[in-house]
């Protein structure tokens, strides 16, 4: 192991170390002191909390492992719809198209994702009372139709950080000097692609990405609760609402985990991308 990753990985593992003390500190103070008898989400939620059957370990599993569902299904679907929109604005030639896209993509970071989920519910609201169809659920949680409002609605913002970060690093790289040597030496575009565009496009994109998945993260706990899903956004407000402070405080501690790695994961796959120039 090199100097400088044996240096790298003690940093990611001190930045590990000391989230995890000061978020439990901080929860705890704050669990500990509050009188959450009296908090006005607790008078509305109180009584309702679905993990009440469930030991505090298994709770948290059981939480976790339905917000990693709803994040993959969210992110998978903003990856897809980000990148391949962020490539074909890049590649468009049309100046109303493109204008188009960039403000759809600005109203979509501009917005929050708690707007796009009552946005939803209201649309599929509206259908069903016009036609008497209810097209799909607006609340409850379920691996199956359940999945796709509030996945729809946590995708949003990310999507658009993604669309934004892919065209713009695609469009820079594209009018590099470096590309256009490359073409000048005869390169056919597949190629030029392959070899120079993307791998000078990969870091931006890489952290666009990460940018999106932090934006999904902050926005899981008002997404699960509109939507009543029962996952670890929605199982650390009924756990404040029912006197939880230990479920309340592990998730807390596993969503700070979970952001303090990203932030390692981000940078570490951001550097193996080494820009290549003809």
């Amino acid at each position: 192991m090199t100097a400088g990753l044996r240096l790298a990985s003690l940093r990611a593992f001190a930045s590990l170390l000391l989230t995890s003390l000061l978020v439990v500190w901080l929860a705890d103070v704050a669990l500990a002191n509050a009188k959450l008898s009296e908090l006005t989400i607790g008078v509305l939620l109180r009584g309702l909390d679905p993990f009440r059957e469930m030991s505090t370990l298994e709770a948290l599993i059981t939480s976790l492992g339905r917000s990693a569902a709803l994040l993959g299904v969210a992110l998978t679907a903003a990856a897809v719809v980000g990148m391949t929109a962020g490539a074909a604005y890049a590649l468009s030639a049309s100046a109303p198209l493109r204008a188009g896209a960039w403000a759809i993509g600005t109203a979509g970071v501009s917005l929050p994702s708690f707007f796009w989920a009552m946005l939803l519910q209201l649309v599929v609201v509206l259908v069903f009372v016009r036609t008497q169809t209810r097209i799909l659920p607006t609340s409850g949680f379920g691996l199956d139709e359940h999945l796709i409002l509030p996945a729809l609605a946590l995708a949003a913002r990310p999507a658009a950080y993604i669309f934004r970060t892919t065209a713009t690093a695609l469009e820079q790289v594209r009018h590099g000097d470096y590309v256009r040597t490359a073409r000048a030496k005869g390169l056919v575009e597949s190629v030029v692609a392959r070899r120079h565009v993307l791998p000078n496009a990969a870091p931006a994109i890489v952290t666009g990405f990460g940018l999106a998945v932090r934006t999904a993260l902050s926005s899981l706990a008002i997404v699960e609760y509109v939507f009543s899903w029962y996952g670890a956004g929605f199982g650390f407000i009924h756990g404040l609402a029912n006197g939880r402070t230990a479920f309340a405080t592990l998730i807390a501690l596993s969503f700070a985990l979970v952001f303090a790695g990203l932030a390692v994961a981000i940078e570490a796959v951001a550097r193996a991308f080494v820009p290549r120039r003809p």
